[in-house]
């Protein structure tokens, strides 16, 4: 099968070393790669978001990238990202068109699926276009709901678009539902979670805390997130739950935008938070850290903590389950599709401090309970949560969505589908 990954704002190729650190990245490229490895042939189209990238790059064997211009190149905000959506289509429809029509389009959020509806009518009838399948990593309504800001524009163009794709694609039940509020057939929508690298996040391997802390002290649980440091990211609240729990050090590991931490607002708000509740000695900022290294730092704490207000991905959940922490996080996004409340961890309503401090404080005097939810959680990423799966389930959905003269056999040892 031929197969075009549409994702306007998530470039497979960050500027600096390493792999991909964004949700939207992350899952575009691990999606990419392993559907190769099924025996298709991928091409990623992307925004070029910065200067000297390739227009086209080959990101592994079987995967293909095209950098397409549309607008200055430069990261762009969303609101930036929409005024060049309409270059962004005019790119894409000419370069659809000198590679040859894919046999599905598969776009990654709102912008990219206006895109490609645009390209495919610029350049096919509507009984010649390939069927789109769209992913949306998160919808504006559900974000409202957890008190994010509202984008009418967004939701509007959300729903328009559920609406004209052949088949949409979402990573938890939760958005399945909001879906299904907007008037969506519940048949044309598939739940396919976010996955997990279980070969790099594994219980495996050494703990770390160098060049991160100045040092463990032993007598001390760890609790561990990784969390964007702005506002619904949950940083302030792990820093007050901090004040409940004198006998914890805390970690928050900024990800997954890359953040100076002497330059950065957010930053430089929470650790002022932190010195005027008492604990700065016992909360620590990492900045950033290399995926490749961040199994090792995870597997130096005890447990692992997510109070972000929203979480489409559950990306970091995933990871921190995979190297076999215990797992407290408020009930948002993809993390209830990531966890199983009292079996991986605990799923909490809201993210009070009191509510936080309650469970973090009975998790640090159980061990044999952090044991038994470490144990299960790195079960449950094996299990259920490999790209590979993630992969051959994305597939399904393909093959749904093509007309039936076009289904093609389907790769060996493929496993049953998730839902949809």
């Amino acid at each position: 099968m031929k197969i075009a990954l549409v994702a306007e704002h998530a470039s497979p190729l960050p500027a600096h070393r390493g792999e991909p650190t964004c949700g939207d990245s992350v899952h575009v490229v691990q999606l990419a790669r392993h559907l190769a490895r099924l025996g298709h042939r991928v091409t990623v189209y992307s925004r070029c978001s910065a200067p000297g990238l390739p227009r086209h790059y080959r990101l592994g064997r079987g995967v293909g990238v095209e950098h397409l211009a549309a607008g200055p190149e430069r990261v762009l905000n969303e609101n930036e990202v929409a005024g060049h959506t309409g270059s962004f289509a005019t790119g894409l429809a000419a370069s659809l068109e000198e590679s040859g029509a894919p046999d599905v389009i598969h776009t990654f959020g709102w912008t990219s699926g206006l895109a490609a509806l645009s390209a495919v009518r610029t350049g096919h009838g509507s009984d010649t276009a390939p069927p789109i399948v769209q992913t949306f990593h998160s919808l504006n309504v559900t974000e409202q709901r957890a008190g994010l800001p509202e984008r009418s524009d967004r939701a509007r163009m959300e729903t328009a678009l559920a609406g004209q794709v052949e088949r949409i694609v979402v990573t938890s039940a939760d958005q399945r539902f909001e879906l299904a509020r907007l008037g969506v057939p519940r048949q044309r929508v598939s739940v396919v979670p976010y996955g997990v690298d279980t070969d790099h996040f594994s219980v495996e391997g050494s703990g770390a805390t160098e060049p991160w802390t100045t040092g463990r002290r032993e007598d001390r649980p760890r609790i561990i997130t990784v969390t964007r440091l702005g506002p619904g990211g949950g940083a302030d609240a792990l820093i007050e739950t901090a004040t409940r729990l004198p006998e914890v050090e805390l970690l928050i590991v900024a990800g997954p935008a890359p953040v100076e931490l002497p330059l950065d607002d957010d930053a430089r708000r929470l650790e002022l938070l932190a010195k005027e509740a008492g604990v700065n000695d016992r909360v620590t900022l990492t900045g950033p850290v290399d995926r490749r290294e961040l199994p090792r730092l995870l597997r130096s704490a005890d447990i692992y903590a997510s109070a972000a207000c929203y979480d489409p991905y559950g990306g970091a959940v995933l990871e921190a389950m995979a190297c076999g922490l215990p797992v407290v996080a408020t009930a948002a996004g993809g993390v209830t599709e990531a966890m199983l409340d009292g079996t991986t961890g605990v799923l909490l309503r809201s993210a009070r401090p009191e509510t936080l401090g309650r469970a973090l404080r009975g998790l640090t005097l159980e061990p044999t309970m952090r044991s038994a939810y470490g144990i299960a959680g790195a079960d449950r990423a094996r299990s259920r949560f490999t790209w590979q799966r993630v992969a051959a389930e994305t597939e399904q959905v393909y093959q749904r969505a093509l007309p039936r003269e076009k289904e093609m056999p389907m790769a060996a040892g493929d496993g049953a589908h998730w839902s949809g």
